[in-house]
Parts: structure tokens; sequence; C-alpha cells
């Protein structure tokens, strides 16, 4: 064994001192950790340097915990120094073959396994300590997100000499990096790039080409991509000998593997040029087309006019449309292309000492001053603790140090901050945010001052993006360029700053303006390009979302990016589709690249362009739409050119023919896929078609019902919509009804008696054996205590009231329920949605999709519903998107959509509803009057009031009368529900501040039979002036003969251009609000919901940008209490997170797209009566996911959730100071 000494003198020997002094670093406090024994620091250190102790091996195996910790190789392992691990590896390559295996074996042995698990390269002889080299020699890209490690030290000749040391190819490491498996892991991927990383690389490629040239024909898309990404560091010249492989990843059918390619291309260049003319002479269709984007792509980075005026010919003369429309396509992007992006200022670090600036600075020191001594006392009572750590105080800002501040302030230079070092940012956190929120504080000065207190490091991660947010959100600036320029200093780049503003967990708000942030996005076009082409999978946590609605906002699309939009916006990507035709609203040439499009060979492109044009409202793309259509064989594809020729007025039943129909439903009649055997062919209802009154053939229902279903869409096509169109309507009700009832009972079948029992007894001797051996887990169990044929009998209730299975995968036969039935169809809907919203959400989300294509009043209405006030956001969210496509659809907004689809539950204007039972003379004809309190009173034919419908006499219709009562049971049912919903939304429009047109108002509200009778409950006002600062003109309230009154019972007649929205403590005076409060009093008129009286919360500028308001914090309420009352305010419980806990009630007001949030410190699911306290009452942005400032949300509906908030705390049992604690 080497002591100290012994070592100190065979690394002076060897030349490795300072490698051997990093060596003692890295491992220093081993010995402190669990399984590791005194010494083995140093016989560790002696092994790697000389060899011996020859013991340490075999010691290494029974300290795997203690060394996976000490090194970070497993686990969640301590920070490490990323400075002292460049330095331990920076001299790597140079230490002796044997010293370097050494450690390699230490490394082997920390490699527990769970990790190992996750390897990434598979060598000849099964070993890894190479892939572990390397992972250790990776440092972390300062936490940004989208940054990968990379390593450091190794370079390629030095692991070369390494594996021939072991006996192993020295070009094993290379190609285990080329040899990609089928799966292509995280861990994959990132071991093969660690190796692209190594010095040398290019070199060691270029030797061993031979070798690697057979691995690059790699099955898979995702295989082929990695492989184009590894050769991202090859040479120009070891591309263009690769240039077929090369050029065959640049024009495959992937768009993964082509995104990953195009690097290659750019980096080849003109050398691969000739291999690329070759494919977009002879190749496919598809090839020849990304062929020639290549060309196009190449040229304009060489600025190549040659090349590119080959390449337009090649296009305009080759035999596909999809092809030609390259030239189309070409002319855009260069229009777009044609103004640069101006430089950016420079920007300004020499800041003048105004006077607001001087102030804050003062205000600064004295705010830090209270925070030292406030910490420094607290540190000293802590110090006199038994087992207090060394009493250590802050240092005092000094008058000397705030002077050299102010200097500092003004020099133009950011070179050696003069304080930094001497503080740290602990004592400064809350003083420098205020000083960022002060008038007259650049964001330079706030990056300044922080790089003066704090080192550099620290102030490149999240405390300087939080500074200067708040620093925004005062002041609106930065910009994010700005912001970019600003953190500069600190060596963060503009990939970390784009990385971090469009990250879905982002320290940035989402509420910036447009000027804010487009000049980044202008700056930088390369970079959003690469990043908006990235597959999905790769970019874990990247908001794509928000980089689209950010690219919306710029008043001139990049030329850079516009190409990777268009395909996004007509590409299989649904969800992509729609945000990225957003974003290209203001590209010029877009129509012709949409219609060029429609010749595409791919149906999902060519559907997307046509709904597209239908967005847009493109009439003039008639002609063009009638050619594909014609051409058309994809139903999804001819639906939607069907859908769009409709839009423009074009009569499409010249496109549908029913024989034809019938003539290729008898080709497939026996295509019947096992998803669908459960669905009961012989029973379906008889159809008739419309005109003829002939039935429908069988076999055209079920080739509906199959198509349908292969498309997997609820949603129904024009082609199925024009189909069931011709059907005779009531029979075509029947048959969608039917087709819906079916599904419905097949998604929540149960299992059978006698498979349910044999499942019972087994889940039941098993809670039985759990409860005897864990009994403290099963308190307050339903079943804690019972014997186990009494959990038997429970878990066979449990088993058959759950169902078998579902029928998800068939959901696309809803698209006929959709094209067919009616009214009917809401009510089972709504009880499958209450019933089963917890666990089955895809099945909710496809009936509201169905739902939105019935043109009902009851189905309209329940999706409106579910947008408003369900308790599962997915459904919300997905009924939300449902009603502004129906609202497009019908070229209404919602808020008129929602007006003018009220059922009347078959009243009439005046309340009315005829039941006759006959037509012939002598029938007698009964009445259903709606009253005032919506209770339904039955009147004879002399106009005596009676009980109920009597039966039919001799000469009446026994059928009528039988509908008769059907009606009257169905305008009962439907009654209840519209009253329920209306008042809902009314009350909605009252928080929301929703104006009327006056003409409006008394049409679809003051001459409804149902909706007239609420809004007699309510008061109303007419104003007028801009939003926002609306001045009430006069207040009136409905009555029952239609006419309006003011509290003073005067005849109100508003102008038919007239504001109308309803009365509200916060637009009207104390004295209004006290007269008509006596009014409604007097006539003894029960108001529809508190309106009025409940007094007005003013929101304090302080508060205007702060996220939410917390002056109930610490009311301490009991958990069944706050869900009572929460949900009798309309509020429903909030997002379940980690561990099964939720921490808000949350109301959604969709008209404005917020979310108000009633917060608490939780409760756990299943609920538990526990002791629960009230935190804070905040808003969120439905659209972008952020929280919403106080300052942006409607007057109206802040008072009325301070309210609310009001109420909840005055519920519970007063003030706590266990404000943090969510258990009891």
């Amino acid at each position: 064994m080497l002591d100290m000494a012994q070592q100190a003198a065979w690394t002076s020997e060897s030349g490795t001192e300072a490698w051997a002094a990093s060596l003692h670093g890295q491992l220093a406090g081993l010995e402190s950790r669990y399984g590791a024994r005194a010494g083995l620091e140093r016989d560790i250190a002696g092994y790697v340097l000389t060899g011996q102790p020859r013991t340490v091996p075999a010691e290494l195996k029974t300290a795997v915990r203690a060394l996976g910790q000490q090194l970070r190789l497993c686990g969640l392992p301590p920070p490490l120094d990323e400075e002292a691990l460049r330095g331990f590896y920076a001299g790597f390559s140079s230490l002796p073959p044997a010293v370097a295996l050494r450690w390699t074996q230490v490394l082997d042995a920390g490699w527990n396994d769970g990790a190992a698990r996750h390897h990434g390269l598979a060598m000849p002889d099964g070993s890894h300590w190479a892939e572990h080299l390397l992972v250790h020699a990776a440092t972390e890209a300062k936490g940004q997100a989208g940054q990968r490690d990379r390593a450091v030290g190794p370079s390629a000749s030095c692991m070369e000499a390494l594996l021939s040391e072991t006996g192993l190819p020295p070009q094993a490491l290379l190609l285990a990096a080329f040899t990609v498996p089928a799966e292509v892991y995280s861990w994959v991927r990132r071991a093969a790039l660690l190796v692209t990383d190594l010095p040398g690389f290019p070199q060691q490629l270029q030797r061993n080409l031979a070798l690697v040239r057979p691995l690059l024909s790699a099955p898979s898309a995702e295989q082929r991509a990695l492989l184009a990404e590894l050769l991202a560091q090859a040479d120009p010249a070891t591309l263009a000998e690769l240039a077929p492989e090369v050029t065959e990843f640049a024009t495959c059918g992937s768009k993964q593997v082509r995104g990953a390619a195009e690097a290659l291309l750019f980096k080849g260049g003109m050398l691969l040029v000739p291999a690329l003319h070759k494919l977009a002479v002879k190749g496919k269709t598809e090839q020849r087309l990304h062929a020639l984007r290549g060309l196009w792509l190449i040229a304009g980075q060489q600025g190549d006019a040659g090349l590119r005026a080959a390449a337009l010919a090649l296009a305009q003369a080759d035999k596909a449309g999809a092809v030609q429309a390259l030239a189309a396509e070409w002319s855009s992007s260069a229009a777009a292309a044609a103004a640069p992006p101006a430089a950016p200022p420079a920007m300004q670090w020499s800041l003048p000492l105004t006077a607001e600036l001087d102030a804050a600075l003062a205000d600064l020191a004295d705010a830090i001053y209270i925070a030292v001594r406030e910490r420094n006392d607290e540190a000293i009572q802590e110090s006199g603790k038994k087992g207090a750590p060394p009493l250590e105080l802050w240092d005092y800002l000094t008058d000397a140090d705030a002077a050299t501040l102010r200097g500092f302030l003004g020099e133009h230079a950011l070179a050696a901050p003069p304080l930094e070092g001497r503080y740290g940012w602990s004592p400064f956190g809350e003083p420098l945010q205020a000083f960022a929120a002060r008038p007259g504080v650049t964001p330079a000065a706030v990056v300044k001052l922080l790089l003066a207190f704090a080192p550099a490091k620290a102030a490149a991660g999240k405390i300087l993006v939080k500074l200067l947010e708040t620093a925004h959100r005062a002041n609106g600036r930065p910009s994010l360029l700005e912001l970019q320029q600003l953190l500069e200093p600190a060596g963060v780049t503009a990939e970390q700053v784009f990385d971090d503003y469009f990250h879905t967990w982002s320290g940035l708000q989402f509420d910036w303006l447009p000027h804010e942030i487009w000049p980044f996005l202008e700056q930088h076009q390369d970079l959003v390009r690469r990043k908006l082409a990235a597959p999905a999978e790769d970019r874990y946590g990247f908001d794509r979302m928000k980089l689209y609605r950010a690219l919306a906002m710029l008043p001139r699309m990049g030329a850079a990016y516009a190409d990777v939009l268009f395909e996004q916006a007509l590409g299989a990507q649904k969800s992509w589709r729609l945000p990225a035709q957003d974003a290209l609203a203001a590209f010029e040439g877009k129509v012709e690249r949409i219609l060029a499009a429609l010749a595409s060979s791919k149906a999902d492109a060519r559907t997307a362009a046509a709904n597209w044009l239908m967005r847009l409202n493109h009439a003039p793309a008639v002609a063009a739409l009638e050619a594909a259509v014609a051409r058309e064989k994809h139903d999804v594809a001819k639906g939607a050119m069907l859908d769009a020729l409709q839009r423009f007025g074009q009569p499409v039943e010249k496109y549908l023919d029913p024989d034809a129909l019938l003539k290729e439903a008898r080709k497939t009649q026996k295509d019947i896929h096992q998803d669908l055997a459960w669905f009961p062919w012989g029973a379906m209802p008889q159809v008739a078609w419309a005109g003829s009154a002939a039935p429908v053939a069988p076999d055209i229902l079920k080739f509906l019902l199959v198509q349908a279903f292969k498309q997997k869409n609820p949603e129904p096509n024009a082609v199925l919509r024009k189909f069931c169109g011709m059907f005779e309507p009531a029979g075509r009700d029947c048959f969608g009804q039917f087709v819906l009832e079916c599904w419905l009972a097949q998604d929540v079948s149960t299992v059978s008696q006698a498979d349910a029992a044999a499942m019972a007894i087994h889940d039941g001797r098993a809670l039985h054996a759990d409860m005897q051996q864990i009994p403290g887990l099963y308190q307050g169990h339903p079943m804690e205590g019972r014997s186990e044929p009494e959990l038997i009998a429970w878990c066979l209730k449990q088993r058959l009231s759950q169902p078998a299975g579902n029928a998800v995968a068939s959901k696309g036969v809803l698209a006929v329920a959709a094209a067919c039935a009616g009214a009917r169809a809401a009510a089972p809907v709504e009880r499958y949605l209450k019933a089963w919203y917890g666990t089955r959400p895809s099945q909710g989300k496809s009936l509201i999709a169905m739902l939105a294509w019935i043109d009902q009043p009851s189905a309209i209405q329940l999706v409106l519903a579910v947008g408003s006030r369900f308790r599962t956001r997915s459904f919300q969210e997905e009924a939300s998107r449902q009603i502004e496509a129906l609202a497009e659809r019908k070229g209404w907004s919602v808020a008129e959509l929602a007006d003018r689809t009220v059922p009347g539950a078959g009243f009439d204007e005046a309340g009315v509803l005829e039941l006759p039972f006959g037509a012939g003379e002598g029938s007698r004809v009964f009445t259903a009057r709606l009253g005032p309190d919506f209770k339904v009173a039955l009147f004879n034919e002399e106009g005596k009031a009676i009980a109920a419908l009597p039966e039919p006499r001799a000469g009446e219709d026994a059928a009528l009368a039988k509908d008769a009562r059907s009606a009257l049971a169905a305008a009962k049912k439907e009654l209840k529900t519209v009253v329920s919903q209306q008042a809902d939304r009314l009350y909605e429009a009252l928080c929301v501040e929703r104006e009327w047109q006056f003409e409006d108002w008394q049409l679809y509200l003051n001459r409804h039979p149902i909706v007239r009778r609420l809004a007699q409950q309510l008061v109303w006002a007419e104003v007028e002036g801009a939003e926002g600062g609306a001045r009430v003109v006069r207040t009136f309230r409905p009555l029952d003969d239609g006419t309006l009154t003011s509290r003073h019972e005067e005849a109100v007649r508003p102008a038919p251009a007239a504001r109308i929205r309803l009365a509200h403590d916060t637009i009207l005076a104390q004295e209004e609000v006290a007269g008509w409060l006596a009014h409604l009093a007097d006539y003894e008129v029960a108001a529809l919901f508190p309106q009025l009286g409940k007094g007005v919360y003013a929101l304090p500028e302080a508060l205007r940008h702060a996220a939410g308001i917390d002056d109930f914090k610490g009311h301490a309420i009991k958990a069944f209490a706050l869900r009572t009352r929460a949900q009798k305010l309309g509020y429903a419980r909030g997002a379940t997170q980690d561990g099964g806990w939720f921490y808000s009630y949350d109301r959604r007001f969709a008209a404005l797209g917020l979310t108000a949030h009633v917060e608490f410190t939780g409760n756990s699911l299943p609920e538990a009566d526990r002791e629960t306290v009230l935190t804070r009452l905040s808003f969120t942005d439905n659209r972008s996911g952020s929280a919403a400032p106080l300052g942006k949300i409607p007057a109206v509906l802040l008072s009325e959730c301070y309210h609310d908030m009001r109420l909840l705390a005055a519920a519970g049992s007063g003030h706590t100071e266990k404000r943090e604690a969510n258990v009891e």
C-alpha cells in the first residue's frame, strides 16, 4: 500500500501531479458515505495512479452505493462542481492508458443495477466502461431546457488507445455508436451523440468510412434520424463520399429523418448537388419533391442563382402536380425573404443616475440593511441552541459600497463587478425584486446590480430571469431580444433564452405583447426553424403552441421557417395544423400554396388544404376544389372538399350518387372489423329515402357505419352528412338514436355474473388478507373490520358495477349518430358524462364532439353548458373548441350561438303548448301554460284547469293522444334543464360584462318563452362609451307583458342599436342600487341570483400586476364544508396533482377564456374531511395556461369572485396561523 508521500513521488515521476490532485478532489468525502471504510479514498486514488493496492478492485464491489453517490452515477446525487469536473477531465487524454483504464474500473463499480439498465452502446465484449467514462465526462448545459450534455476531456484517439489496451478493435466505440438498436430510447441517443463530441471524431469517421457505411441502412425512421444526427459532425468531404446515403435521408418519406438530414445538406452544400440532381430527375415522386427542396435550400445558402433556376425548371417540367406546386411555394418564400431583419440596437450599459434611479437605490440600500439585520438577529438567537452550526453573520452594505454601486451603474463595461464574491444573493432577493419594479429602473440596471452582488453563474439562472420578469411586468421592458442581450454577459445564449421562454414551465409569463416578442424571433430565424422542425418526442417541455401564437404576431413572416410552418399546417399531426395555419395568417402567397396542396400525394395534406380554404372563406377556390373532388378517392379528403364547396354556396349533391354508394357497399359488405362485432346489425331500424320513400338498403346503412368506424372520428364529414341528409327525417332520427344508444350500452356493458363472482372471490380474499396484515392502512375504509364473506360480497357489487371494457375503438360510428340523431340525443349523453366523467375521458370527449354536429337546441345548449360549467377540464376544453367551430360554421359568435339555440321546450312566445288529441272536427285540443314560477298548468278545451291529460274519447286519435302525453312529459323535463342552464348563463353574462344590441336582446331574451321569465327577475342597464369605461344611461326591468320599466315605474324604450347589459354594483351609484333593491322587494320579485347589494371590490393599484389576492389567506374551513359551499357557488374540484391531491376549486368563464381558482391547502383523493385553510384567489388564462394578472380581470368578475371568497371564509372557523399545513 502506498502512502501519500509515495503517491506524490510516483505522480511527479509520471507527470500526473495536477490530475492526481483533481482525482483526490473527486474522491474527497467518499468515506463519509454509507458502505465506505476509512482510508478508502486514499487506497482508490493509489490504485488508479499506481495499480496498488491490488485488493481495491474486489473492494470496489462492496462500495457501489457510496461510489455512485460520490461520483454522481445513480439516483439523485448531490450537486457536483461542474468546473472541477471539467478540470479533472481536461488532461485525461494525456494520461498513461493503464491509469485511465483503472479510473474506468472505479466508474464501472459505481454504476448500480438501476442505472445499468439504461446502457446505449453495445460493445463487442459486452463491457460498458467506455460509455460510463463518456457519460461521467459529460457536463450539463447550465440546466437550460433542451440543452443536451456534452463530453469533455477524452479524445477519439485516446478512446482508441484505451480500446486497444483492452484488446478491443480501436474503432469499436465508433461502430457501437452507429449500431443503433430498433428502439431509440433517450439514453441510446445520448450515448451515441457523446461519441460524436469527442475531439478527432470527424477524422476517425473518415478513416472508418467503409465500416460505417453499411450501418446507415437502418430500417426504421427513428434509427435513420439518429444516424443522420450522428453525421452532423462529419467533414463536408466525408458527407460527399456518403452522398447516396445522405441524400436518401434527405428525400425519404419520414419528416423526422428529413429534418435531421437538413443540417447535412447545409454542411455538404454543393458537394451533394450531383446526388440530389440525380434523385430530382429519376427518383419517385416524393423523392423528386424533396430532392428539389434540397437543391433550393443549398442554392439559397450558397447564393447560387443558376442552381435555383435549374431547380425551378425541373419543378415546372415535372409530371406530378405536387412537384409542380413547388414553383408557387418558392415564389412566396422568395417574397418573404426580400426584407432581411434589421440589426438590433446595441445594449446601453452606461446608465445616467436619474432622480428616480437614485431614490430607488437609496430605498434598496435601506431594504438590504433591514434584511441583513433580521437575518443576523435570527442567526445569533439560533447559535445558542444545542447542535447549532457555527455563527456566520452577513456583511452590511456600507456607504462606500453604495457609492461603488452608483459608479458601477455609470460605467459602460460589465467586467469585474465591484462587490462580486463579498455578498451572496440571499440577503438581497426580496429587496432587488422591489427595486426591479420601481419606475425609472431599467432592465440594464437590474442586471448590473445582480452581477455586482452575485456570481455570474447565479445571474445566468432563474434568479435573473425572475428579476427581469418583475421589471417587465412593472415597466414593459425588457423585450425578449433585450432580455437576450442582457443575459449575454452571464454567458446565456439566444437558444437558452428561446428554450426558457418557450418552455412549458417557463419562468417568463405568457402575456408579453407582440412588439416585445417578434424582434427576437426575426433575429433568430434559423433557430426558430430548427426548433419548429424538431420531432415532438425530442422536445420535452417545449411549448410548441406558445411558439405558434408568437409567430402569428409577426408583422412579416421569416422565409427561414415559413416552409416548416406550411409542412405542419398541412401535415399529419392534427394538433399542429390549426396553430400553424394561424401562424401563417399574414404570409403573402399562402393561398397559392394551399391550392397546390389539393394535388398533394398525401390525403392528410389534401384534407387540411380543403379545411384551410374553408377557414379562410376563400370562395375563388371553387374551381380548384371541384377539380380536386372529381378525382378524389379518399373519403375524409373528399368530405373536406365537399364541406368547403358547401361553404362557398355550391350544391354538392351532384357528387353523391346513391346507386354508386350501394354498389360500393355491396363490394365491401364483408369487411367488418372485430371491434364492430358487438353491433346489432339485424336490429337496425328501417330508414327511407326522403324523396321517394323507398327503403334505404341495409347494406348502405352498414357501409356508412363501417366507413365511419374506419375513420375513427366522431365528427361526420360532408359525404356522410349529405347522404344521411337524403334520408326521411323521422327514420333518420330513429337510426341515429339507435346507433348512439347501442354504442353507449356497449361502452358500459359489465362482465357476466359468473366472471364477476370469480374475480370477487379473488379480490375479497386478497383484501381480507391485507386488512389482517396491515390494518393501519385501511383505517376509515368502508369495509373495515368485516369478515371475508362480507368483503367478497362487497367486491362482487363493485365488479358488477364496473364496465367490462370500452367502445372507444369504435368511436367512429358516433359520426353516424351525429349525422342522423335529433333532439333526443342530448339526454343520454348528459347522463353518461355525469356518470363516467372521471374514468372515461376519451369517450366523453368523443360524445361532446358528436353532439356539436347535431343541429338541435338541446344538443347545442348541453355542449355550451359543458364548456362553461363541467367539472372536468378536458371536457370543458373539448366543448369550447367544438362550440367555437360550430359558431364559425354558422357565421355567428359564440355568444350569438348561445342566444339563438335556447330550447323553448315546445312553448310558444306566450308560454303556451298545444296538445291535440286529433286533427278532425270535434277532437279536443288541450293546452299547457308556463307560469311565472316555471310550473306547468294544464287546461282543457274550455279553458278549465285540469290535473292531468284524460284518456282519448271514441273518435279521437289514440296515437296523437299518446304523442301529446309524451310531448308534455318531455316539455316538463326539458323546462327544468333549460331554466338551470340559462340561469347559469345569465350569471356568467353578468360576470363577463356581456353586452347585447337591444334588438337582439328583445328577440332572443325578452321574447323567448322561458328566458323572458328569467330576465324579469333581473335588473338591466343601457350603457354607452368605450368598453371598460362604459357609462350607464338608464336601468330597467322587463315586465310580464314584454314592456320595460324603470325603478320609478316609467316606461323605458331603448333604441334598436342601444347596448344592453346586466346591472351591477360596479357600474351603479349606491343610490341606484338601493332603489332597485327596494323596488324588487315592493313587487315581491325574487332575484334570479344575488345581483345587487354585495358591494364592490376595488383592486388596489399595487396589485394590478399581481397573480392573486391573499386577503383571506389563513381562514380555516373543514374540507367538506368548503366543497359543499364552493360547488353551490358554481366551482368544481381543481386538477389533481402529484400524490392524488388537489389544491383549488375552479370556475371556468369560457367567454373570457379565464378560470377562477379558490386556492386552499389541499385535500387528497378520496377526499377526507380534514381541516383546510384558504390561501389565495387567482385566475388562469385558459389559452396559455399562465396566471392572469389581476389588472386584466373584468371588474365585475373580480368583484363577484372576491365576494365568493369572502363567503367561503365566513363559513369557516376563522383565521388560523396554520397557513401552510395541508394535513390535520
